[in-house]
């Protein structure tokens, strides 16, 4: 017998719900995009703290996910505090999740709160302009083309102001948790699978002290937009964690699908 596989995808800060569309997942997968408010087609909608939004993202699982049905979370860099926020306060919501890279855990000096508060400066008058240089230096050659500028369009289209509090929300408000040590005792209330992809052997080191027993490093120069530099690699990672969870069990008609 089978089950269907509810899958909820976050995107990241300055993103949107077309970042996934590269990304082939299994036919037999029901399939939800989020849109952060603030981004996107909710450009205007507030208020844009983690909190918030993680409870706005709580509230889409229930609106999408069929009652005493739980979702696999996919968040990707920012997206990855409101996965981890909703899988630790709403657990039962939540049938696994997985995290790319995401923005908690900040190490070194990026865990000092002068870092930060030099960012929130280069912001100043032009945070479009601060984020689109912030995201290029994240840019890889194995981005298609097309494919980068529409990661690039998706900061044009989010609300300045929204980067902004988003920012704070993240790193300097009270409460924050994207500082490695205030990360460790959110992380470590999760109670579902957990699967880290990281492009970086020191912060999926620390993902696993966080508790996640399932965590793999893509080497050889990949950055921080994994799943669009290699779809199907990030596709078939995700599904062989899932089936091997027994988080998807799948119809023996989509198995073939699944290995094309």
């Amino acid at each position: 017998m089978t089950d269907t596989t509810y899958a909820v995808l976050v995107h990241g800060w300055a993103g949107s719900p077309r970042v996934w569309d590269s990304v082939d997942w299994p036919d037999d997968w029901n399939v939800h995009a989020y849109t952060l408010p603030g981004h996107g087609d909710r450009r205007d909608e507030g208020p844009w703290t983690i909190p918030s939004a993680a409870e706005d993202l709580a509230d889409y699982i229930r609106r999408t996910v069929p009652a005493g049905k739980q979702a696999l979370l996919i968040a990707h860099s920012m997206g990855g505090q409101l996965s981890l926020a909703v899988h630790a306060n709403h657990p039962e919501l939540v049938a696994g999740e997985v995290v790319i890279d995401p923005a908690y855990g900040a190490m070194g000096e990026e865990a000092t709160r002068a870092f930060h508060e030099r960012f929130l400066d280069r912001m100043g008058d032009d945070p479009t302009k601060a984020v689109l240089d912030f995201i290029e230096s994240a840019h890889s050659s194995c981005i298609p083309d097309d494919v980068w500028s529409g990661v690039l369009g998706d900061v044009r289209r989010t609300n300045p102001q929204a980067l902004v509090d988003y920012y704070v929300s993240e790193y300097l408000a009270p409460g924050a948790f994207g500082i490695c040590d205030t990360t460790v005792p959110v992380a470590r209330r999760r109670t579902k699978p957990t699967f880290g992809i990281y492009p970086g052997v020191e912060r999926a080191r620390f993902e696993q002290f966080c508790g996640t027993f399932d965590v793999t490093v893509w080497s050889g120069g990949h950055r921080h937009f994994l799943f669009l530099e290699d779809p199907r690699r990030f596709r078939d990672e995700v599904v062989g964690w899932a089936l091997s969870r027994k988080l998807y069990v799948p119809n023996p008609a989509h198995l073939t699908t699944i290995a094309a």
